[in-house]
């Protein structure tokens, strides 16, 4: 008999014993003789048995899946505490009696709350003459269109570094290095709240942002009263 011959049963006998567990992963149990015989390579060049394999692979799984969980559990106390700092935040703001109360509130309940440097609003729709003074209230140019076309369409919150262009705009020689921006306006975004951190990690683009999609929310319905 020839070697090719010989190698093509080799091959054939590989697949059919592959095979034949997938359909009877019990083998093992009746034949457990077999698995501390049974010897599987080890990355550093050593063997060890089946079993020992199957442990290692699960110690890998455990560890990963309390990996996850650990973090589950600091995504879930953070969000509580943010959740918290809402509440906070929407009590002072319906206590206030006038605009100008209610972003001087609103700015120091962010800085303090979420331990920031820099808070900046910008909204690009003006209902209310009366507001033209503020310096919140902006015209919504080409410029605009071109730094916050993406917040805007998306009505979601951005968090991370910005563009040099948006960092210019929102916090001019702040030295802020990280930042972030959540749309404004009801029922369509027509503006932008920004916080800004002069450390570079306080602000990433991991962070969960469904809570600061529904701050805004609230910001905005409140801010909507006092801009008719």
């Amino acid at each position: 008999m020839s070697n090719q011959h010989l190698l093509q049963i080799d091959e054939l006998s590989e697949k059919s014993v592959v095979d034949y567990l997938r359909v009877h992963p019990e083998f093992f149990m009746n034949h457990s003789e077999l698995l501390t015989k049974m010897v599987i390579p080890h990355q550093r060049g050593s063997a060890v048995s089946l079993v020992e394999k199957q442990l290692m692979v699960l110690r890998e799984e455990n560890q990963q899946l309390q990996r996850r969980l650990e973090n589950l559990i600091v995504v879930a106390k953070q969000n509580e505490q943010l959740n918290k700092r809402i509440q906070r935040l929407l009590v002072f703001l319906t206590g206030v009696n006038s605009i100008d109360e209610f972003f001087d509130t609103l700015y120091d309940s962010l800085r303090n709350e979420f331990n920031t440097d820099a808070v900046v609003v910008r909204m690009f729709e003006m209902a209310n003459p009366i507001l033209a003074g503020r310096a919140e209230y902006v015209e919504y140019d080409a410029q605009v269109f071109t730094l916050f076309e993406n917040l805007l369409s998306t009505n979601r919150p951005e968090c991370g570094r910005l563009s040099a262009g948006q960092m210019e705009y929102l916090f001019p020689n702040q030295g802020i290095t990280s930042a972030v921006m959540i749309p404004l306006g009801i029922p369509k975004p027509q503006g932008v709240l920004a916080m800004g951190s002069r450390e570079v990690s306080r602000f990433h683009a991991g962070m969960a942002t469904d809570l600061l999609k529904y701050m805004g929310e609230l910001v905005s319905q409140l801010l909507r009263s006092w801009s008719k």
